[in-house]
């Protein structure tokens, strides 16, 4: 049963999303007629209401990757194609601590939180009070109570060494917080940058080379939306391109040289078989 307070997803008739947190007395409109928030609450999750022109919205519940893409916005969000790529590459676990650099909007440590659960912690690091407060904002509107927001510089943080099972800089300079977040990693465990263009990739590389570092892939996360009405199927006509390179390191004990580059290959999946199979 929806109440005051939850968020709902309504779809229109041409598919497009409207993210409403429902209130008493609230309203919604919309081109194609408006509605009250008390029909939506009757209509629930999965069900439909009528609007004042003879249109049917439906009462969906929203995803994770339906409210980052809604939700209000101070710096550009994580897309959620690269944050949950973040979450597989960092391997996190429920119960884990991960600590982030650039809170932006709270997109990417909304996902984190998701990862660690209720038991884990995230620490967001973000030197600008505005994005702060709304990272922070969105956060908590979307119910997550887990991350540990902090105004300040990651460079100058005092944290505990080895204190964190994974590290997430989305910084325009990740280099210059790279020796904080490195000896706040747990060795083995993974840090992930992410980019916008290749050129910052290619120079947060070569000042990886004095850490403890191993260069495990820099990958870009391509993500195609079909438009599919049978007897046709089509790619959509509107498409997220590029957003962002994300660069995957692990901690080891050693700096191996100056290249931190596994061997060629070294990463790839092998079958264990010889040639003969």
């Amino acid at each position: 049963m929806l109440k005051p307070g939850d968020w709902v997803l309504l779809l229109d008739p041409k598919a497009r999303r409207y993210l409403v947190r429902l209130k008493e007395g609230g309203r919604f409109g919309h081109h194609v007629g408006g509605v009250t928030h008390e029909q939506i609450m009757a209509a629930g999750h999965g069900g439909r209401v009528r609007t004042t022109k003879d249109a049917w919205l439906w009462v969906l519940r929203p995803s994770l990757e339906d409210y980052v893409l809604l939700m209000k916005r101070g710096a550009t969000v994580t897309y959620p194609k690269d944050a949950a790529a973040i979450v597989l590459m960092l391997d996190l676990a429920p119960g884990e601590r991960v600590l982030e650099a650039g809170s932006g909007s709270g997109a990417l440590a909304l996902f984190l939180a998701r990862a660690v659960g209720p038991e884990g912690e995230v620490v967001s690091y973000e030197r600008r009070a505005d994005f702060l407060a709304r990272a922070r904002e969105n956060v908590e509107a979307w119910g997550v109570r887990n991350v540990d927001f902090r105004h300040g510089d990651l460079a100058e943080a005092a944290l505990e060494p080895e204190g964190f099972d994974g590290v997430a800089l989305d910084v325009m300079e990740p280099w210059k917080v790279l020796s904080t977040a490195v000896r706040a990693l747990k060795t083995g465990r993974s840090l992930v940058l992410y980019l916008p263009n290749i050129t910052q990739v290619v120079q947060a590389v070569r000042e990886a080379e004095g850490q403890p570092l191993l260069l495990r892939r820099v990958v870009e996360v391509a993500h195609r939306d079909w438009d599919v009405r049978p007897p046709v199927a089509h790619p959509h006509f509107r498409q997220v391109g590029h957003t962002a390179f994300l660069a995957q390191f692990t901690k080891v004990r050693t700096v191996r040289g100056q290249a931190q580059h596994e061997e060629e290959g070294a990463g790839e999946p092998q079958s264990g078989q010889d040639e003969d199979g």
